[in-house]
């Protein structure tokens, strides 16, 4: 079999002295499209923390396309192509759109096809183009998220880890932005993506991983639950 996209192994990882993962294992295949589920709070996003390098890993080790990337800095993880958009967009709110995006291209490989990139960027998100000289303090809660993710993918990822891409979201610029994502898989970028919403989760994603209490609990292909048992992972109920 070909060896994974991204393999993570017996991760521990927190904050001060208290871990938040407790040996967590997970692996993205070529051509899978991984989601994450599970209640708040129990290691998701700590997990994209510690994959790309903001937070160290206490014990374990994280493989992208074949190198140990364990204990790397996170510009050198972003540079191999394994790129985090982090739950809450972090923009430069006094920069422009345009000025943002760029800063997606900061890495040596990527800077090389910026122009291109941004070309693709604004033809996923139009609205972008629309606004490129606008402060982005200005701009609504979607916009900002379609920069977020615009300046993940001006880093040209090979893996794009997204953590709540939708969160506070109207159910309108939710459904625009799953259309997007959704052009961006048919793009041939591997994805991971964490969301609250299973049905979100199961239109985009061909595998997904239940995370609890810092571990993962249960591996299924998408859509082979019905709502009411997933909802049963979340909340315990009968």
């Amino acid at each position: 079999m070909p060896e994974p996209v991204l393999h993570v192994s017996d991760l521990v990882a927190g904050y001060g002295r208290q871990p938040v993962l407790h040996g967590l294992s997970l692996h993205v295949d070529p051509a899978e499209v991984l989601g994450l589920i599970g209640p708040n709070g129990h290691g998701k996003t700590t997990l994209f923390r510690a994959i790309s390098g903001l937070i160290p890993a206490w014990q374990g080790a994280v493989r992208f396309l074949g190198e140990d990337i364990t204990g790397l800095r996170t510009p050198l993880i972003a540079e191999r192509g394994l790129v985090h958009v982090p739950q809450g967009n972090h923009l430069y709110p006094d920069m422009t759109v345009l000025e943002n995006l760029h800063l997606g291209a900061y890495a040596p490989r990527p800077r090389k096809e910026w122009r291109n990139t941004l070309e693709q960027v604004f033809a996923l998100f139009p609205r972008l183009a629309e606004r490129k000289s606008q402060r982005c303090r200005t701009l609504s809660g979607g916009e900002r998220q379609m920069v977020a993710i615009g300046c993940g993918l001006m880093g040209q990822p090979k893996l794009l880890i997204l953590d709540e891409p939708t969160l506070g979201l109207s159910p309108r610029l939710k459904g625009e932005l799953r259309d997007a994502i959704g052009e961006i898989i048919a793009s041939g970028v591997q994805l991971i993506i964490v969301e609250q919403d299973p049905e979100f989760l199961r239109r985009l994603t061909t595998r997904q991983v239940f995370v609890e209490e810092g571990l993962t609990r249960d591996d299924f292909v998408s859509g082979s639950l019905e709502h009411g048992k997933i909802m049963e992972m979340y909340f315990g109920m009968d």
